[in-house]
């Protein structure tokens, strides 16, 4: 028999075992498997020959029991044709079975295993069993049959031995009718020597290949049969088994039937003796268990971990802190796992304690070692994480802590630690302590008595007393977290007295605490938690309305914990939530939610209109549309803010169907108010087709009024909106259909005709504003429709935009034609929007030059217009031309994207290639504009256009902002500067501002420039693409700072000029204006993108004209900007680089009393934000340009410091040194600078006589006075180095002119 057929036959094997592994299976285990009913011939006495033929070779054994009759032939006469049918398998267990039947008495055992231990010896012996490798670790191949002849006939032993074992023992349970007998199993001197040397192979097959391997597992398996059957000596086999089975389990390809079977035998491990050093390498194979995921990821290999804390009392605590190395970056399932481990240890080693003394001792060293050790960490510990982590794995006992046993564990264990850590100096001590009181209250011993409880209840009330009195805000907010906790799960055994001791606590201090919001948010939360349990309720109810007044809090988290408190007492029988908050301050609320910085889908407002959601749309059966629409025009008449934030969050309240319905009720209720409307002004209201319902709504009762009409209009465009993506679910087609019928045909048109008549006739600001509001509500509900549903809508718009050019301005200017333009763009009429409105803007500014891109745009109009015949057959449809104030107002509101409809239509013209190129093309003409009009300007007098000059200024801003929306539209992070923009800025670097400072240094001081009112700017906000692109965090600005930001649209605005002289320079003008919308566009970028080199290379160039030029005015229309955007790059990307170039252009600037405001401005948002880095690098940056100044000016030494650094400098340290926190923060910052610095010395007398003196700036004062004075003047070479901060922009400036190079890396 060749090589290669004892591998193939090897491999069957493996195969019919199931693979490699399959021989891990007992033979117990197999027997279920086999049938039992396999037809042979073999019997004992063909083993018997086998054997006795097997004395010199291992082959004969072999041959017979895996049937390799293929060089037998001349025995083949002698086997049955059933035998030689048998598969490998099944010959085994025909075998096996012969062994385990009863038949198989002691003496052909003896025969048998006698048989078979002579040679087994001599493999044992010879190590025949290895294979024979040469000089290079490679196995010779001529002698590898033989070692593997030897491995197969050890496998075949471990069978035999097995299967002897398992017939043993059935016949011993059989003998003993099945009664529980501990009485070992007795097992001939044979069978135990054959075992014996099978088990000290063990460790020598480790290296003997595959076939090895396999043989290993068939010994295994016989040693554990021999453990699990309680046959004698069966503690001489586990002594190599224990240790393999070990390192098995932790290989990284082990299974759970790996750990299975290691738990199977964990009673053999008690037999090790771990005082013995030649136990070191198994003890850590043993400890390396506790952190093996296979381990704590099964239910075996859990309870063989908390095994391993029984076997000795000095492995607990190497097992403790295997496992505290692993807790710092545990997963919570890890640590749950570690928990269940802890536990089931001291618990099991408690139970066993009265029976076994060994036991008592490792209780005590689990609990001194282990359990107390975590508990003093979890007090103690610096690292939140690490505490919380400790917290999960010490949670086991804090639940089970009403057991007896467990209780007083807790309170041996912690007695010691917790009431001194109560009171400890360390906040984060007291802290952590308030946490464990919490988790172990009533800390007491059980067997202590009632008098001893409730000295521990006194005592443990007075600890939360002394917590909630705390000066740290975060340890009062620990004390009112574990009164929350304590009081609703001991309600009832806790004094009424001391109850009322910390509610009082609670209620009346925590809830008023104005230096911390975290603690009222939380003493808010006390009392929700309180309230979940009933027998709290009566005494809570008269204390809740003291806590009404927090729904007003400027804190959001304050007023959501006020909303979710009320929630849950609208879930409590016999409390009423607008007893504890009236039903005016909660409408007042709703609608503050929707005005300023407030978010009016938060979660305060969404909390707000679910806890009113029964009052304005009740659902009952008894509830009529009738009762609802009552209901919602007195909250539309009472309170329409708050109407409007609600019907915002009312998707989240209401279902499809009932908003389709409330707002077909709404319709046909403005409908009726309509006419009712016209009946009074005698208007023909025939057109009008759809009416309300008598049934519905009493409308007598609800006179007509603009504002309510508005309101109502609206509230339908926002409930719309909220269920219009579910509308188009198949599911929601009936919701749909509802919409439809009243919606459709000439409703909209005539609703829409009606306001906007009287947008044009009303004279009163306030009602235009309100019809005007209604119109565009209007209109972005038939932009949700399709144009064939709704009859005349079309026309009527674009005849509207027809008559626009015919108005007189003062009219004109009060019509916002932009959601016409937008509902156009709904319907498919992007392209002709966009050359509509660059046809206008472009002849605007070409008017004279009757080139080919008029007449591009006339052939584009023309093309559009035929397009449109050929579909619609009506050239009323066509887009007629406008003016070019109201193509900037439509462009510059649709760019804005105030409304839903503004930000679709924004989004269509950016995706459509023609408009878009239309537009900007048309946009750009506005630079040729200001072009022309400086190079004809040149060196003449001339009026200003001051309308031509306002609507350039519009146009490079819309130019701009087109460009950032067509760049967030790409969808990129992070966006990229396209081409376009920054030949944008170029072209304001090389063309206007040239000519600004060559203008404004031309003109005389009083030169009428300085009549010229630049303060009212009306320009266009700061929008963001509808998608808008991913800000980063430290975009996100405070509300503080919101509040005096200078592009705030309510205060500074960039590009129209109001109010202007008969004098003024077209060329100063026209400069002014292109610069500040540039500056306002590239101000928005920034903000969104964050500081680029590119632009703050450019902008720093712009701030030469502050220098350059003594025209106040001048400088008044672009400081406010430029510090704007310096600002911004220090506050989102800490740049200074901007900040610093502002700063040195500023030293010869006498400012005007604007200029101050703007500089102070300016340092108040600085000093006002919560980073103080910021602030801090300010500071540093403003020392380094104060110190430049002074060495230039080193040569007047008579002036004074503050004169030294030149006038704008001067404003800027007066500002600083006026101000409280900012002086502070300047000390701060000079303590950082050399002690032989005379600017430190200057500065510090500056500091001494103007700033206001508290005890911290006092002793930091005294501090730097102690020092070294020089008082000579430094030269250049002694200046400090630029500050890093400012050093790293150096690299990324390009395109410096020299001296502003030298001032960046100087």
């Amino acid at each position: 028999m060749t090589v290669k057929d004892e591998e193939d036959d090897t491999a069957m094997e493996e195969t019919a075992n199931g693979g490699e592994g399959g021989d891990d299976i007992s033979f117990a285990e197999r027997d279920d498997e086999e049938d039992d009913n396999i037809i042979s011939s073999l019997d004992h006495n063909d083993l018997f020959a086998a054997v006795e033929e097997s004395v010199i070779s291992c082959r004969p054994l072999v041959d017979f029991f895996y049937h390799f009759n293929d060089n037998h032939d001349d025995n083949s006469d002698n086997d049955d044709d059933s035998a030689t049918k048998l598969t490998t398998r099944q010959r085994r267990t025909v075998i096996c079975n012969m062994v385990k039947s009863p038949k198989f008495n002691k003496a052909r055992a003896r025969r048998l295993f006698s048989g078979l231990t002579p040679l087994l010896r001599k493999v044992v012996d010879e190590e025949s069993y290895r294979p024979d490798e040469d000089e290079h670790g490679e196995i010779i191949v001529e002698r590898h049959a033989a070692s593997t002849h030897a491995v197969m006939y050890l496998r075949i032993c471990a069978f035999l031995v097995e299967a002897y074992l398992e017939g043993l023992s059935r016949r011993q349970r059989k003998n003993n009718n099945n009664n529980n007998n501990s009485r070992r199993v007795e097992v001939i001197d044979e069978v135990f020597e054959v075992a014996e040397m099978l088990h000290d192979l063990l460790f020598p097959l480790q290296n003997c290949g595959k076939e090895g391997m396999t043989t290993q597992s068939a010994i295994f398996s016989m040693c554990e049969y021999w453990w699990h059957g309680n046959f004698d000596d069966k503690e001489l086999f586990v002594t190599q088994l224990i240790p393999l089975l070990l390192v098995k389990s932790l290989e990284d390809t082990a299974q759970k039937n790996d750990v299975k079977r290691l738990y199977s035998i964990r009673h053999a491990i008690d037999l090790l003796d771990f005082e013995c050093e030649s136990i070191t390498t198994l003890k850590n194979h043993l400890l390396r268990t506790v952190a093996n995921p296979l381990f704590l990821q099964s239910t075996e290999g859990k309870k063989f971990i908390t095994h391993l804390f029984h076997v000795d009392a000095s492995l607990v605590a190497d097992l403790h802190k295997a496992i505290k190395v692993q807790l710092f970056e545990a997963k919570r399932s890890i640590l749950n796992a570690y928990g269940e481990i802890y536990y089931n240890a001291w618990k099991q080693s408690a139970d066993k304690m009265e029976d076994d003394e060994e036991q008592g001792e490792i209780q005590v060293s689990i609990e001194e070692n282990a359990l107390q050790d975590l508990m003093y960490y979890q007090i103690h510990a610096s690292n939140p994480k690490i505490v919380n982590s400790i917290r999960i794995v010490l949670d086991k006992f804090y639940v089970n802590k009403k057991s007896p046993d467990v209780e007083s564990m807790l309170h041996r264990s912690y007695g010691p630690l917790l009431w001194r850590a109560l009171s400890a100096t360390n906040a984060r001590v007291r802290l952590q302590a308030a946490v464990v009181l919490t988790d172990t209250f009533p800390l007491r011993d059980p067997d202590a008595g009632q008098e001893w409880t409730e000295a521990c209840v006194e005592k443990s009330v007075e600890a939360l007393i002394s917590l909630m009195s705390d000066e740290i805000p975060a340890v009062r907010v620990a004390g009112s977290n574990a009164t929350a906790k304590i009081l609703s799960q001991f309600w009832v055994a806790i004094p009424a007295n001391d109850i009322r001791k910390l509610l009082n606590h609670i209620i009346a201090k925590h809830a008023s605490d104005l230096t911390s919001s975290a603690v009222r948010a939380t003493a808010i939360k006390t009392v929700t938690t309180l309230l979940e349990e009933e027998k709290t309720h009566a005494v809570l109810r008269s204390l809740l309305p003291s806590l009404g007044n927090l729904i007003h809090d400027k804190i959001e988290k304050v007023r959501l914990a006020v909303v979710e408190m009320l929630l849950v007492v609208k879930k409590i029988r016999g409390m009423k939530y607008y007893h504890v908050v009236d039903p005016n301050n909660l409408l007042c609320r709703l609608a503050d939610e929707g005005r300023g910085r407030n978010n009016p889908t938060g979660p305060v407002a969404v909390g707000l209109s679910e806890l009113l959601s029964n009052s304005f749309f009740p659902v009952g059966k008894n509830k009529t549309m009738s009762d609802i629409i009552n209901r919602t025009l007195r909250l539309l008449t009472d309170n329409p803010d708050a109407a409007v934030t609600f019907y915002r969050n009312a998707g989240t309240q209401l279902g499809v169907n009932s908003i389709s319905k409330l707002i077909a009720a709404l319709m046909r209720c403005l409908c009726m108010l309509i006419v009712q409307d016209k009946k009074m002004n005698c208007e023909d209201i025939s057109n009008l087709s759809i009416v309300m319902a008598d049934d519905e709504i009493d409308s007598a009762k609800v006179p007509p009024n603009t504002a309510l009409m508005a309101t109502i209009a609206e509230s339908i465009s926002i409930l719309w909106g909220s269920i219009e993506s579910d509308l188009k679910h198949e599911q929601n087609e009936s919701a749909a259909d509802i919409l439809m019928d009243v919606f459709s045909g000439n409703v909209l048109t005539e609703v829409y005709s009606h306001f906007e008549s009287k947008t044009v006739d009303c004279l009163e600001d306030a009602k235009m504003a309100e019809c005007s509001r209604a119109c565009v509500a209007i209109l972005n509900c038939a932009g949700k429709m399709k144009e064939s549903e709704i009859e005349g809508l079309r026309a009527h718009v674009i005849g509207e935009l027809a008559k626009a050019t015919d108005m007189p301005p003062e009219k004109r200017m009060r019509v916002n034609f932009s959601p016409n333009m937008a509902l156009l763009c709904e319907w498919g009429m992007t392209d002709d929007v966009g050359i509509c409105l660059a046809s206008s803007i472009s002849q605007y500014f070409m008017l004279g030059n009757h080139d080919n891109k008029n007449s591009e745009y006339t052939e584009k109009s023309k093309a559009s217009k035929k397009r449109k015949q050929g579909k619609n057959k009506a050239v009323k449809d066509v887009l007629p031309h406008l003016d070019i104030e109201t193509s900037l107002g439509i462009l510059g509101n649709i760019l804005k994207g105030s409304y839903p409809a503004s930000l679709s239509a924004r989004d269509s013209i950016i995706k459509s290639e023609s408009a878009f190129t239309a537009i900007s093309t048309a946009l750009q003409s506005a630079k040729t504009a200001a072009e022309k009009i400086i190079k004809s300007q040149q060196g003449v007098e001339s009026d200003v256009d001051i309308a031509k000059i306002r609507h350039i200024g519009n146009a490079i801003e819309c130019y701009g902002r087109l460009l950032i929306h067509k760049e967030a539209m790409k969808g990129e992070v992070p966006m990229r500067l396209s081409p376009e923009a920054k030949d944008l800025l170029v072209w304001v670097t090389d063309n206007i501002i040239p000519a600004m400072i060559k203008s404004a240094t031309s003109v005389e001081e009083d030169n009428s420039l300085s009549k010229l009112d630049l303060s009212a700017i009306s320009g266009i906000c700061s929008p963001l693409a509808c998608d808008e692109p991913p800000r980063r965090k430290s975009n996100r600005r405070s509300a503080r700072e919101s509040d005096v930001s200078f592009l705030s649209s309510d205060q500074v605005t960039l590009n129209t000029l109001q109010e202007p002289s008969k004098h003024t320079p077209s060329i100063s003008a026209v400069s002014i204006a292109s610069t500040s919308s540039v500056l306002s566009t590239f101000a928005e970028w920034l903000s969104i993108c964050g500081a680029e080199s590119v632009i703050l290379v450019h902008i720093s160039k712009w701030c030469e004209v502050l220098g350059a030029t003594d025209n106040i005015k001048t400088r008044e229309s672009l400081m406010g900007s430029l510090f704007h955007v310096a600002l911004r790059c220090l506050r989102d990307d800490r740049d200074v680089t901007l900040f610093k170039e502002l700063l040195l252009h500023l030293k010869d600037v006498d400012p005007s009393t604007k200029e101050k405001e703007t500089i102070l401005d300016s340092l108040s948002i600085i000093f006002s934000m919560r980073d103080e880095q910021i602030a801090t690098q300010a500071l540093v940056t403003i020392i380094y340009v104060t110190r430049s100044i002074i060495v230039e000016t080193a040569d007047n030494d008579d002036l004074a410091f503050l004169d030294m650094v030149g006038p704008g400098m001067k404003e800027v340290l007066l500002s600083i040194l006026n101000n409280k926190r900012s002086s502070l923060l300047l000390a701060k910052c000079l303590l950082n600078e050399p002690k032989v610095s005379s600017i430190r010395e200057s500065l510090v007398d500056e500091i001494k006589a103007h700033s206001p003196m508290s005890d911290d700036l006092f002793h930091i004062v005294r501090e730097l006075s102690g020092g070294n004075m020089v008082t000579d003047g430094e030269t250049e070479e002694e200046i400090e180095d630029e500050p890093s901060v400012i050093l790293e922009q150096a690299d990324a400036e390009e395109g410096l002119h020299p001296s502003q190079a030298e001032a960046l890396v100087a």
